[in-house]
């Protein structure tokens, strides 16, 4: 069985910052997805670092990147046990099973999706997260019909919700708090762009099948849509240690450990997480 000093699991901002700061263990970083950079490579939109993209901060964190790393993409993590072994299945390698003295979780976190709400109606084509429709459209091109209702407005609601309106779409955001969500910066979208806000309400119902032909609220408002997107929230994905309690071999950073607002924090996290399992080992 191949053995490495630490394996961190996760390879975006946090995922990077952390390798970067264990340099000089034998270190292997797995990423389900083909290259390195996570969320950040679907994130054409400023406000990353010094007013860069998603994309460019990526690309200035993987500049000096250690080239003695050895990466495992398109490769899942399927378990952890406690004697310190993992059991990995990726394209290259088909299932194989390592061990370790150090782990990080550097893995990110997940969207809430419509089956964990309560909403009724239909199940039809044209629902989608918010980030899944980011991926779709910065990666993949893909060009969504509008009217669009958003369900949800923190920063990936109204980041997606300008990215929409500049596409010439028109959008209805619904919010279940009194105000709307996000940073300021995001929230001047509303300002911007003739997007609608209605706060104090949610969706309590979709209509339509096999497509989406709208939305009802439960203020009773009726609103056509093609495309309904939900941005209700973000799920740390720490599901794979669950069961593994808190020992000291185990170190979690980034938006699995909480859900950070300024991927900086990410960073500082993986760094601080790289630098203590490297102390760990000696």
């Amino acid at each position: 069985m191949e053995h490495f000093d630490i394996l961190i699991i996760g390879g975006g901002a946090a995922g990077i910052a952390a390798a970067k700061a264990a340099r000089g263990a034998r270190v292997l970083l797995v990423d389900s997805k083909p290259a390195l950079g996570g969320v950040l490579l679907q994130c054409t939109h400023l406000g990353f670092g010094q007013n860069k993209s998603g994309i460019q901060y990526a690309a200035d964190l993987l500049q000096d990147f250690p080239k003695e790393i050895p990466l495992a993409l398109n490769t899942t993590v399927l378990s952890v046990s406690e004697d310190r072994t993992a059991l990995l299945s990726g394209k290259e390698f088909g299932r194989k099973e390592i061990s370790f003295s150090q782990l990080i979780l550097a893995a990110g976190c997940r969207e809430i999706p419509i089956g964990a709400l309560p909403i009724g109606g239909t199940r039809p084509r044209g629902i989608y997260t918010a980030g899944q429709m980011q991926e779709m459209m910065n990666l993949h091109g893909f060009l969504p019909e509008g009217p669009v209702v958003m369900l949800g407005s923190g920063d990936l609601g109204l980041i997606m919700a300008r990215q929409l309106a500049q596409a010439g779409l028109s959008v209805t955001m619904v919010e279940k708090k009194p105000q709307c969500g996000g940073m300021a910066r995001n929230q001047r979208c509303l300002e911007e762009h003739p997007i609608r806000l209605l706060c104090s309400d949610t969706i309590r119902e979709v209509q339509g099948y096999p497509h989406i032909t709208g939305c009802v609220t439960a203020n009773g408002k009726k609103l056509p849509c093609k495309m309904l997107l939900i941005a209700a929230g973000l799920i740390p994905e720490r599901e794979l240690i669950s069961h593994l309690g808190s020992p000291d071999w185990l170190h979690i950073c980034g938006n699995c450990n909480t859900v950070h607002p300024m991927v900086e924090a990410v960073v500082n996290e993986g760094k601080q997480a790289g630098i203590t399992a490297l102390k760990h080992m000696r």
